[in-house]
């Protein structure tokens, strides 16, 4: 009988000691707690924003839709240069107070042509009073193309604006067109 009581005691003390091991997978529920919060702390989260400097030019000769009417490049900080490009989905207007339009824009790395970023966007430049003078615009939209190394940026919301500066372009003839875009520098930020 004393045999078997000396063998419980052996056997509850073990349970006990192995009960309060750190490496026990039967920890208590507060230990869990800890360790789950330990692991999220070290855990890498996301940027807050993504941004960018742009430059960009009207291309005069661009075919809507097919090729793009905004092209240049972009600065994104911490990454480097990257050539960027907007095709027009909308209707052009005439030269008003407020022209709406819908757009799709790429940014695209500068070797290969692979697109790192991309997304359609809307938005709206509202237009000077006297033109040519510079206006600003504003647009708005959603990342549905990620890539190498911009990935955790899909299915975030995209914020561009700047300001477009106008040009009257003189025909060989005389005629004088405009005004027409001429340059659109601006911001970039992803959230």
């Amino acid at each position: 009988m004393k045999r078997s009581i000396l063998m419980f005691l052996v056997i509850g003390a073990t349970i006990i000691f192995l009960g309060c091991s750190e490496d026990n997978l039967l920890t208590s529920g507060s230990d869990q707690s800890d360790q789950v919060a330990t692991r999220l702390k070290s855990a890498k989260k996301p940027s807050a924003n993504l941004t960018g400097t742009m430059d960009l030019y009207f291309d005069l000769l661009a075919e809507v839709p097919d090729d793009p009417v905004w092209v240049g490049t972009i600065t994104i900080e911490g990454y480097g240069t990257y050539n960027m490009r907007f095709y027009h989905l909308s209707p052009f207007r005439d030269y008003s107070q407020a022209s709406p339009f819908e757009e799709y824009f790429e940014i695209y790395d500068l070797s290969d042509e692979t697109v790192v970023l991309g997304g359609p966007d809307v938005g709206v430049t509202v237009l000077a009073n006297k033109p040519p003078d510079p206006t600003k615009y504003v647009m708005n939209g959603e990342i549905d193309v990620a890539a190498d190394p911009f990935e955790e940026w899909l299915g975030r919301n995209v914020h561009m604006s700047g300001v477009i500066t106008w040009q009257f372009i003189t025909l060989p003839d005389g005629t004088v067109i405009g005004p027409v875009p001429e340059t659109a520098p601006g911001t970039f930020r992803i959230n």
